[in-house]
Order: structure tokens, then C-alpha cells, then sequence
């Protein structure tokens, strides 16, 4: 931490626009501590380019280009009625695998260097994260696995053809996220309030926020998108269990 710099203020946040929650209002807050370069992001796991989107706000008001990946036929479909016509925008309709995950963004031109990564494509998110070498994003928001709290590792085991069936079975704990991004130079910044998404930044521009202390388990947020009310009573509901492989890394 840069002596004398203040902590970047993470409450009384705004659900965003277009994000699910409050990532929005989380990369805001990040941006008036850390300038932008290029103004460039990629988002895999895009959908429709509108609904839970953590780059929309970006491309359609803020005058950012980017690439946006997406693996369903059906979403990709109605992100391209929603950005085809759209010059600053690259579209990509692929599942993305880790090891022609730089090919792809080579292709669509992105940036080596690039300001903004959202990456959630409900699976196999820390294997793409792992693979990607040739391209760099400053700041990073990814989805991890809310049912694994730290100190647990867990990540979902490799698989191609992975397709998400609403279970808790996807993804990786944020404990293993949280030591992926050290290898690869990255910090945690936050979760989000609802246990969706974790922020992390380049650990050469990590200073500029003035975090104390981003230990894992100060920072973790349990799952708290599906909440009933009945009567007087709260009741936290969320995926069903389903048990799948995975790995302690």
C-alpha cells in the first residue's frame, strides 16, 4: 500500500444498469483510482450483451470497445441483434477452450495490454483464466463457486463440453482464484454483495487502491442471490447441491 493513500470506499453501492449487481458501481470506484489505457475490454461469457452484463455500460455509454465472446447459438444470436451493427464492437460465437483462448483474441485484434476482463462462462473459468498469456487485462472480474468457502480450493474439473445445469457444480472456489491470480499477478480486491463476482487488479497497480488487508476470508461473500421472504422469516435459497469432480488446487 502507497504510505498515506486512502482505501478505496467500496459501500453504499448502486445496483448497476445493466450487471446483475453491483459490479458497475465496483469497476467505477476501481477506474477513479486506476486511469484507463485503451479503453478496451473482453467479456467471455457475454449472452445477450445486455442482461447480467459487466461490459454493456461500458460499450453502449462510456465509448469503450471490446470484443464479446459467447458459446450458446441462442444467445449469441440476440447478442448480435444487439451489437451487430456496432463498430466498436468485435463478436466472437465460440465455447472458448484454454488452449485456443489467445488464438481467439488474437483474431478478434484485442489489445496485448487492455483495461477490463469479465470472464464467466459458468465452468471451466479458471482454465481460461490460466491459459491466457499473450493478452493482459489490468483489471479482472471473474464469477467464482460461492458454495466453497475459504479456506477451501476447489475447481470444477476440466471438461470440453461442460455445459452448465444450474447446480453448484461449476467454476472454482474463490480461495483458488485467489492463489491463480497470484501466479499470474493479480490481487483480490472485493466480491460483489451477492457472492457472484471477484475483483482482482494487476499487483503493480494494486498500491493505488490502498486496501490494508485482502485476505481471503475478510473478502468472501456467500451466496445471497436467491432470497425469500415469508412472514416475518428470511430464507436464503440458492443452487441445488450436486456433486461433480474437482480438484484441490
Amino acid at each position: 500500500m502507497h504510505e498515506g493513500t486512502p482505501q478505496i470506499d467500496l459501500s453504499r453501492l448502486m445496483p448497476g444498469l445493466y450487471s446483475q449487481g453491483t459490479e458497475e458501481a465496483i469497476l467505477s470506484r476501481i477506474l477513479e483510482r486506476i486511469p484507463t489505457t485503451n479503453r478496451y475490454c473482453v467479456d467471455i461469457g457475454a449472452s445477450d450483451g445486455l442482461r447480467n452484463s459487466n461490459t454493456a455500460l461500458l460499450l453502449r455509454e462510456q465509448g469503450w470497445s471490446g470484443t464479446l465472446i459467447e458459446a450458446s447459438a441462442y444467445r449469441f444470436g440476440r447478442l448480435r441483434e444487439n451489437y451487430g451493427e456496432a463498430k466498436n464492437v468485435t463478436l466472437i460465437g465460440e465455447r472458448v477452450q484454454p488452449d485456443m483462448a489467445d488464438d481467439l483474441l488474437d483474431e478478434a485484434g484485442v489489445p496485448a495490454v487492455y483495461d477490463f476482463l469479465s470472464l464467466d462462462i459458468d465452468g471451466n473459468d479458471y482454465w481460461v483464466w490460466r491459459a491466457l498469456r499473450r493478452h493482459r487485462a489490468r483489471i479482472v472480474v471473474v464469477e467464482y463457486n460461492p458454495y466453497y468457502a475459504p479456506p477451501e480450493r476447489w475447481v470444477m474439473a476440466f471438461d470440453a463440453n461442460h455445459a452448465w445445469d444450474g447446480s453448484t457444480h461449476y467454476g472454482a472456489s474463490l480461495e483458488s482464484l485467489v492463489a491463480l491470480g497470484k501466479t499470474l499477478g493479480y490481487e483480490l480486491v472485493c466480491c460483489d454483495d451477492m457472492g457472484n463476482n471477484a475483483f482482482f487488479v494487476d499487483r503493480d497497480l494494486y498500491p493505488l487502491l490502498g486496501i490494508a488487508n485482502n485476505e481471503t476470508r475478510l473478502l468472501f461473500r456467500p451466496a445471497m442471490y436467491n432470497l425469500r421472504y415469508v412472514g416475518h422469516n428470511t430464507f436464503l435459497t440458492g443452487h441445488p447441491y450436486r456433486f461433480g469432480p474437482g480438484e484441490s488446487i
